[in-house]
């Protein structure tokens, strides 16, 4: 199989889904000062296209490891 470059239409529609998604998971958590919500509904689900959308246009978005000592290199302890 030939690995074919992606055609221009299918990125913009992967990015607009992207920006789509963006969009409506900001308003879900964003209460301006009157105290009502813009929109009110549970953002799992558009999270889940959120975070499809970044896969497939080759985003990764990864917690970074903490690392609060790194003793790969001490030889402490050791006889």
């Amino acid at each position: 199989m030939e690995d074919q470059e992606p055609s221009k239409v299918e990125t913009i529609v992967k990015v607009c889904v992207l920006l789509w998604s963006a969009t409506l998971l900001s308003l879900s958590y964003y209460e301006p000062p009157s105290g009502k919500k813009l929109v009110d509904f549970d953002p799992t689900f558009i999270a889940s296209i959120f975070s499809a959308s970044t896969a497939s246009l080759g985003f990764s978005i990864k917690k970074k490891k903490d690392t609060i000592v790194d003793n790969k290199n001490s030889k402490v302890g050791t006889k």
